[in-house]
């Protein structure tokens, strides 16, 4: 995808997701607008949002976690359970409300505990997140895992319909998770899949990887022989909505990410405007 004919690197929005219902996996309460919000605005830029049905599926909807708040989130009784998760789901809704119109989504609550439910330590980061892959696995990790793929393969039989995953920067074992779940499944089930598997970038995780983290996908990316799809994204209106929205969860790091991963991508693919990406499974 990387040339020197920077208008031939962007695809027209309605060919980056070609199938007309979107399931998007969102490990947590923010991710679905993360994943997918450069390409919604920009379907609305096209006036064609109304072409997709969409559906957010929360797979960790079982949270502690508010910002900047070391000791609640040390809590992990039923009570702060209650409260966190109360406030993010109502934040999720309203961003998606605000995003998609109310009632224009379906919403789906899988129940499964956030990491720091889990026992997971925040790792050291600009961001507080856990750091996962297969060798930090515990048993509840091992059990969810197998939980995802359960589901995945679910889903993977439905026709005209695209799985959006995360990609996965940074490792957030979470994501780490669901990540590795839709590609073990995309691999097993091969043209058997009606599905097509999508990966998403994390914002804004993927703003502040180092060079490390970034060759890690770069591999990740290599290995599964995914397809690069480019196109026109809205750092700013992004940027916008999530902190409008999401009051319990967002810091300034969010903004450094989102703006930083824009920047990244335009050097990239040679652009002079604001551009996204998402990376397609196809079966060889």
């Amino acid at each position: 995808m990387k040339g020197s004919d920077k208008d031939m690197n962007v695809m027209n929005i309605k060919n980056v997701i070609p199938e007309n219902n979107i399931i998007v996996f969102s490990p947590h309460y923010d991710d679905f607008i993360f994943f997918l919000g450069g390409y919604i605005f920009e379907l609305i830029e096209a006036d064609m949002l109304n072409s997709k049905k969409f559906t957010n599926i929360n797979v960790y909807s079982r949270s502690n976690y508010q910002n900047n708040d070391e000791k609640g989130n040390a809590d992990t009784s039923i009570d702060r359970i209650k409260y966190a998760t109360g406030k993010r789901i109502i934040e999720d809704f309203e961003c998606l409300d605000d995003l998609l119109g109310a009632h224009n989504y379906v919403y789906r609550v899988l129940g499964e505990f956030e990491s720091q439910l889990r026992g997971k330590v925040f790792a050291d980061s600009d961001m507080e997140f856990p750091h996962g892959m297969y060798e930090d696995f515990n048993d509840m990790d091992k059990k969810i895992f197998s939980r995802m793929k359960t589901y995945v393969r679910e889903y993977s039989q439905l026709k005209d319909t695209a799985l959006v995953f995360p990609i996965g920067f940074k490792e957030h074992i979470d994501h780490f998770i669901v990540r590795e779940a839709a590609i073990v499944v995309a691999h097993e089930l091969g043209n058997r899949a009606n599905a097509k598997f999508y990966f998403a970038e994390d914002k804004p995780y993927g703003g502040i990887a180092d060079e490390k983290e970034l060759l890690r996908i770069e591999d990740f990316i290599a290995q599964n022989k995914l397809e690069t799809r480019v196109f026109k994204h809205h750092p700013q209106k992004l940027i916008d909505i999530v902190f409008k929205h999401y009051i319990s969860q967002v810091e300034e790091v969010y903004i450094t990410g989102i703006k930083n991963r824009n920047e990244i991508l335009k050097k990239e693919y040679g652009l002079n405007y604001d551009c996204d990406c998402i990376y397609v499974y196809n079966i060889k």
